[in-house]
């Protein structure tokens, strides 16, 4: 059982206002809260431990009460263990039984939009170290496609510095978050362009000493290709909002996109245009099919704005967005069709 722990930091006169907004809840989010005095004799900390299921819940009440004004600081960390131990299987037999909150989270236990936020938008930013990432995997991933070792394209792989990117394109989309999708497209287009690079020298200087099967089967796409993107786009969605790591499931984002962005890239230097286009085509096709997925998991999961009028335009975004993915993927899959006869 993940839990989280919320710290409210409060004037020691709104004391009464916030506990009497923290017992309302108290009840039906199942969770235990305390106060403690701060060392400046003008402040309390209220922490609250509980669920990572009711994280998302709770904080949008907080925020809507408390978040507006520079009064109030809120902040979320995880803890490991608490004792005595939350009474889950209580809440969850009065859950069954209470009528379904259509304003939550879809009883998901996702992690608080804030939370998810912050996490996002620490692997969106493009930085030196971003950058780093992406050289070391393009040329671990240059040597395993050239030697046919799939144990090294994999390693290559666990560094996954494209899912932060498309994560954070796919959040954006879902808040209608002008920034932050600035931000996403700047940092993937960064990283694109220099594994492309990378890859194309690579191949103009040593070309392609054999077709290895490695580099064969990503000179050309397959439905059960588009299929796998959808998958591993909605998992690694999934694994962000619940909180957990998202190693193993990085390593499979980055399958469907390095490889095929790496054997692009040596195809054109070496001069192979047709493998090339077959190469850039299945990149395209996984790129489009993990943000589809990665919106609509998001939505799913309850991933929603706070306010009424970014609701709003959270919901125009989202549906342009994926109207531009869904035509850009009817095309990919008409050229397939008509590649393939």
């Amino acid at each position: 059982m993940a839990l989280r722990v919320i710290e409210i930091v409060t004037p020691r006169s709104d004391k009464d206002e916030v506990k009497k907004s923290l017992e309302e809840r108290q009840s039906d989010a199942g969770y235990v809260f305390w106060a403690s005095p701060l060392d400046d004799g003008e402040s309390l900390a209220f922490r609250v431990v509980l669920d990572v299921a009711e994280t998302a819940n709770v904080m949008d009440e907080l925020e809507e009460r408390f978040a507006w004004t520079d009064k109030y600081r809120i902040v979320v960390y995880p803890a490991e263990a608490t004792l005595p131990r939350l009474d889950k299987l209580a809440k969850e037999e009065e859950q069954e039984s209470a009528p379904s909150d259509e304003e939550g989270n879809g009883g998901q236990a996702a992690i608080s939009r804030e939370e998810l936020y912050a996490d996002v938008l620490d692997t969106t930013l493009l930085s030196k170290h971003y950058v780093m990432l992406v050289l070391f995997s393009s040329l671990v991933g240059i040597i395993g496609l050239l030697r046919d070792n799939v144990a090294i394209i994999i390693g290559a792989m666990v560094l996954a510095p494209l899912l932060g990117p498309n994560v954070g394109l796919s959040l954006a989309t879902t808040l209608g978050d002008v920034k932050l999708t600035r931000e996403a497209l700047k940092t993937l287009t960064a990283g694109v362009l220099l594994c492309f690079a990378l890859s194309a020298g690579a191949g103009l200087l040593m070309g392609i000493p054999e077709m290895t099967h490695e580099l064969s089967v990503r000179s050309m796409t397959s439905y059960s290709d588009i299929i796998l993107a959808m998958v591993s786009g909605a998992a690694g969605i999934i694994t962000v909002t619940l909180g957990v790591p998202t190693s193993l499931v990085g390593v499979m984002v980055a399958l469907s996109l390095l490889p095929p962005l790496i054997a692009g890239g040596l195809f054109l230097g070496a001069g192979l245009l047709p493998e090339a286009g077959g190469a850039g085509l299945l990149f395209a096709a996984n790129i489009i099919c993990l943000n589809l997925a990665g919106v609509g998991t998001f939505l799913v999961q309850g991933i929603r704005p706070l306010s009424w009028y970014e609701k709003e335009r959270a919901k125009k975004a989202t549906l342009r967005a994926a109207l531009v993915w869904t035509v850009l993927l009817a095309a990919l899959i008409g050229l397939m069709f008509i590649k393939n006869h």
